[in-house]
């Protein structure tokens, strides 16, 4: 795969961010310190000094050991604050408190910090230093990121750009907004992370502050690549290289022909990638960029290779091997090893491309990316089946799909964390338009006490305005009563909507997660199996025994029942949801529906021997809705089969119960535990195991229960002892 320059290092600008802050702050001090200095002179300044000299001289001697020593970080930084405490100024406090959570932060005790930084921002709001605010507020966002507290961080930094544009400093509010940008990128929103990184570019425009504005075409080109807007990502990094060119900046070019690169080959334009690829390998070798080089062989190695000419792309690979050997870079080495491997396989290599895959498997505990670790697996079944090692092929096949399962949990991570992010953010903007809704209400009152100051004048004037005034001011006033109570009665809804659309919200999350569970999971692996046999039964139908044959079919047959089961489940499952299923009660005799749908059963239960048995009363009539409650039925009957062991028994009975009929499902199965009990009919609970034969199953068919008995007036529930058995049972209203 290729190797990208700038957007996989997105963590080194949080680091670069935090020491430009530093940076800031410390230009910042009072002019009479000394700037430059070893500990020990500024240990005669602080011995030397009072006040606010003595808190900043502190100050910079607990900056002097922030990577070496964090205690000994703390104990000046607690100077400072003692110090702090006699010169009882809000500037003295600011600096102190600020540099306790400096401290902190370097010991990665970022709660501790966290706590300072609120103090710092409080005196420095007090003394009306609006700059370190904003320097404040840059720390706290930096500790919150860390405690992956997102949506706090992304707030802090929104303050501080604000405040920026307050007093005038359109570099460092242009800088914030950036740093909002980089966060929303590290949360894969795209969208916002280029929403706020063109706010960032505009404002310099604006001001004509063109520092580092290359950067910023750089990063959202990189936004639009990771979107698939290939044309716009190729026109930003136009923009950057043209500013980089005419700055004769060497490293940002180098970074700008990779990324170009990249992007004309996305395009299919394999010469135009190879000219700026070459472009940027120059350029490596002259600023002598052993990574750069590595990775730019790389790029190119993967382009030749696509091209079919091969021996070409294997060489690049080859170079870019031993550079990243060489600085020791493994993630780079193995990632090219793979590639080779790759390469080979198109050769029909076996053996050089199982080499170079071999290479990466003894150094698998070193790797920490799951693409690299799930691709290694996947040439390895590649290269197993050319060589007829159907069985090994097969197995490191179920490695690769195991990695693939982690890769999507990672994204669906991810991706909550992201939603979870946006709630917040919404959130905070409905609190906002609630907060001024009640400075409205708030202002109304306010105009209504200066109306009552008004007539209270007028009447000590003259009489007859009295009287005129009396009857305007009961007009007005019952308006402003009515607005104020219509005000109240729309602030009363809102919440009434937030607390509506918020359940609303967590139930459809919880529904799209398991739809997305059963789709990714449940739903490919029969699928998998399905695939997987069939091909190896058509490669070598003639190589196989007829025991083998059995077998594999027996697998597909099996895979292709349980395939049909889930299907029907999911089906009927989503119409319900979607209300697409009419319910049309009618009265009917139970037992007969029973019999029905438990011949369907029988194989299964003889296949087990299961002794099936039926203790319902021919004239037990019921009102319901006899398709719903025969899936009802099916469902139930089918799971009792299922963790009923060999040789066991299942009873299905029904009594009439105070105008209802009560329907039970026994069997002697393994049961279920206690804790489980609350979760196997809640759709947020994932709850489902294998069965005694190992028969698989997503949950989703006691969730289908539940809506139908429900759906059709009636309840559902369990009693089940671990070990022993279950019984569930459903109420149906009686004929």
């Amino acid at each position: 795969m290729f190797i990208y320059v700038t957007i996989d290092n997105l963590k080194k600008h949080f680091i670069y961010f935090a020491i430009v802050c530093a940076l800031w702050q410390f230009q910042a001090v009072a002019q009479n310190s000394l700037r430059k200095g070893t500990v020990d002179s500024l240990l005669q300044v602080a011995k030397q000094s009072s006040g606010l000299e003595r808190v900043v001289a502190y100050d910079k001697l607990s900056r002097q050991y922030w990577q070496s020593n964090a205690d000994s970080s703390i104990h000046f930084a607690s100077l400072a604050l003692t110090e702090a405490q006699n010169d009882k100024g809000d500037q003295a406090f600011g600096e102190a408190y600020n540099s306790m959570g400096n401290a902190y932060s370097a010991k990665k005790e970022y709660e501790i910090a966290l706590k300072y930084y609120d103090k710092a921002k409080e005196h420095r709001e007090q003394a009306n230093d609006l700059l370190k605010v904003v320097y404040t507020l840059s720390n706290m966002s930096i500790a919150l990121n860390d405690l992956k507290r997102n949506s706090e961080s992304i707030e802090m930094l929104k303050q501080a750009a604000e405040i920026s544009n307050t007093i005038s400093d359109y570099k460092l509010e242009a800088e914030m907004y950036q740093q909002i940008a980089y966060h929303y990128r590290l949360l894969h929103d795209l969208n916002r992370a280029i929403e706020y990184s063109l706010k960032a570019m505009n404002i310099k425009i604006n001001h004509k502050i063109y520092d580092d504005i290359a950067n910023n075409y750089s990063f959202i080109g990189s936004l639009h690549r990771d979107l698939k807007n290939f044309d716009l990502a190729e026109d930003y990094y136009l923009k950057a290289y043209e500013i980089w060119l005419k700055e004769n900046d060497d490293p940002g070019l180098s970074e700008a022909y990779n990324n170009l690169g990249i992007i004309y080959e996305e395009k299919n334009d394999y010469q135009k990638a190879l000219e700026y690829l070459s472009k940027s390998l120059d350029l490596s070798k002259k600023l002598n960029d052993s990574l750069g080089i590595a990775t730019t062989y790389n790029n190119i190695g993967l382009i030749y290779t696509r091209i079919e000419q091969i021996d070409y792309g294997i060489n690049a690979y080859i170079k870019s091997l031993n550079i990243s050997n060489k600085i020791n870079e493994i993630s780079s080495y193995l990632n090219t090893c793979n590639n080779i491997a790759k390469a080979y396989l198109k050769k029909n290599d076996l053996a050089q491309s199982e080499k170079y895959v071999n290479t990466v498997i003894n150094k698998i505990k070193e790797v920490d990316d799951l693409t690299i670790i799930q691709e290694t697996y996947e040439i390895l079944s590649e290269v197993n089946g050319r060589k007829g090692n159907y069985k090994k092929a097969y197995e490191y096949k179920k490695i690769q799909l195991a990695y693939n399962d982690s890769l999507y949990n990672q994204q669906q991570i991810r991706n909550i964390i992201e939603m979870q992010t946006r709630f917040e953010s919404e959130a905070k903007e409905r609190e906002i338009q609630i907060l001024k809704k009640d400075s409205d209400i708030k202002q109304l009152e306010y105009d209504r006490q200066k109306f009552f100051q008004r007539i209270l004048l007028i009447i000590s004037v003259l009489l007859f305005i009295l009287i005129i005034s009396a009857v305007t001011s009961f007009v007005i006033i019952r308006r402003s009563n009515k607005l104020l109570a219509q005000k109240n009665a729309e602030f009363e809804d809102a919440n009434i909507k937030l607390l509506e659309s918020e359940k609303s919200l967590k139930e459809l999350n919880a529904t799209k997660d398991k739809l997305f569970s059963i789709i990714a999971h449940d739903l490919r692996n029969p699928f998998n199996a399905l695939m997987g046999f069939s091909d190896l039964l058509e490669r070598n139908y003639s190589l196989l025994s007829e025991e083998e044959r059995l077998e594999y079919i027996g697998v597909i047959s099996d895979s292709t029942q349980n395939l049909y089961k889930l299907l029907d489940n999911l089906l009927q499952w989503t119409r319900a949801q979607t209300g697409a299923i009419t319910y049309t009660p009618e009265n009917f005799k139970l037992r007969n529906l029973v019999v029905q749908e438990t011949e369907i059963l029988i194989p299964s239960s003889e296949k087990k021997k299961i002794n099936l048995s039926i203790s319902i009363d021919e004239n037990t009539t019921v009102l319901a809705d006899k398709n719903s409650i025969a899936t009802v039925i099916r469902n139930l009957v089918s799971n009792a089969i299922k963790f009923t062991p060999s040789n066991g028994k299942i009873e299905i009975g029904a009594h009439r119960t105070d105008k209802s009929i009560l329907v039970s499902v026994t069997d002697t199965g393994v049961g279920i535990n206690s804790e489980d009990l609350e979760k196997i009919f809640m759709v947020d609970s994932s709850f489902t195991t294998k069965g005694t034969a190992n028969e698989t199953g997503t949950g989703l068919g006691l969730l289908l229960c539940k809506e139908f008995v429900e759906k059709n007036n009636g309840k559902i529930w369990v009693d089940s002892t671990k070990g022993k058995g279950s019984t569930f049972y459903f109420t149906l209203p009686e004929s």
